[in-house]
């Protein structure tokens, strides 16, 4: 499999006591962001999902600016407490389009 974001297609084999650098589905936009999820699966690595800044950080800081926190929150589940049920549904639309846009850029925020 073929990371969407960099391309990278070859990982380590995985490894007990390892991190596992593999190909992970992320569903655009997020489940938790909808009770029956829409969306599309996003096949990304490791480093581009979840790294430091992979597509689950941006989400934070978007859903930090949604909740309004005075403080960088990185809990999903107390974010999405501090949200209604409209920020919930607007929140959903802009990391669909985020992640859309996110895609098509480079690592140097270039189009690819």
């Amino acid at each position: 499999m073929i990371c969407e974001k960099c391309g990278r297609d070859k990982f380590p084999e995985w490894q007990t006591g390892k991190t596992y650098e593999g190909i992970d589905e992320h569903h655009n936009p997020p489940q938790f962001l909808m009770k029956n999820w829409k969306g599309d699966l996003l096949k990304l690595c490791r480093k581009c999902h979840t790294g430091k800044d992979g597509l689950h950080y941006q989400i934070l800081i978007l859903m930090n600016k949604k909740a309004n926190t005075m403080i960088f929150l990185k809990s999903e589940d107390w974010l999405l407490k501090k949200m209604c049920p409209k920020d919930i549904n607007e929140l959903a639309i802009e990391v669909y389009e985020f992640t859309n846009e996110w895609l098509k850029r480079d690592g140097n925020g270039d189009d690819k």
